[in-house]
């Protein structure tokens, strides 16, 4: 049973690790995944047949649609970032932004004492994506330094969208069943639309590769809604966001990403407090 409680934090901590492996362009990895998620969307569906009401539908498939623009955005700073690096900021960003919605909108934080376990966590956080981002040389060339500014506003605005993505059907207190069917396909209809844009980039040997990404994140999707009537929402979340370490350390390892001793230490810390701060933010909801 406790494999099923960390199959959030697997599937979406080795999801980008295998969208990268495939070599392909940002649209192909986009339409790959959420050909996938579609497909095992409508089986889910038809296993658990849930019922629909318009408003939440509208609400699940339009968060489908932010998703599909944060994602395109996280898979084009992998052209430009290491994965090991990519991830911490995009969860780390993510989790800071839903946390703050949570905290504002939706009043979760109702007591001072929520509020600094909250704002200690979001600290961690910060203080760990700085940590992961650490280069022993010092010596970056401008071309370098460039591609990472570049890297870092696409994964600001990435999570920006992802948020939106998280926090729309709570806020149209649409959940469970209802929400995965209508969210995969805002998802796929929103990858085709943003395929228009890119035909020239468009491969579909590229994007049948990426069809195991979405697999990935399917089952991460699906186990954390099967984990949630056992374990409780606020556990099933912080849990999935451990992702950040599977993404850490199989980049590393995987994608055999060269780090010095000094590097990977700090590294170390970092992915430390990531944790730290993820597990302070679950501990109050």
């Amino acid at each position: 049973m406790a494999i099923l409680y960390l199959l959030p934090a697997l599937g979406w901590g080795v999801m980008p690790i295998i969208a990268k492996l495939t070599n392909a362009r940002p649209i192909n990895q986009l339409l790959g995944t959420t050909t996938m998620a579609l497909v095992m969307g409508i089986l889910f569906t038809l296993f658990v047949q849930p019922s629909y009401g318009w408003l939440h539908f509208a609400a699940a498939f339009f968060s489908g649609c932010f998703w599909s623009i944060g994602q395109y955005l996280q898979f084009s700073s992998f052209q430009l970032l290491p994965v090991s690096e990519a991830m911490p900021i995009s969860n780390g960003t993510q989790l800071i932004g839903t946390t703050f919605i949570a905290a504002v909108f939706f009043k979760e934080w109702s007591n001072m004492k929520m509020v600094g376990v909250g704002m200690s966590g979001i600290l961690l956080i910060i203080l760990g994506i700085i940590l992961t981002s650490y280069l022993e040389k010092k010596g970056e060339n401008q071309q370098h330094t460039a591609k990472k500014g570049k890297a870092i506003v696409c994964l600001l605005l990435s999570s920006f969208a992802l948020t939106i993505y998280v926090t729309l059907p709570q806020a149209f207190q649409a959940s469970g069943a209802e929400v995965l069917f209508p969210q995969s396909l805002g998802m796929w209809f929103s990858s085709i639309v943003l395929s228009f844009s890119k035909r020239e980039e468009t491969n579909y040997q590229q994007v049948r590769k990426n069809f195991g990404t979405g697999i990935a994140w399917s089952a991460a999707n699906i186990s954390l809604f099967l984990t949630i009537p056992i374990i409780g929402v606020a556990k099933s979340f912080t849990f999935s966001q451990l992702a950040v370490l599977v993404s850490i350390y199989a980049g590393l390892i995987i994608l055999k990403v060269r780090k010095t001793r000094k590097e990977l230490q700090i590294i170390s810390l970092g992915a430390a407090l990531i944790a730290a701060g993820i597990l302070l933010i679950g501990s109050i909801k």
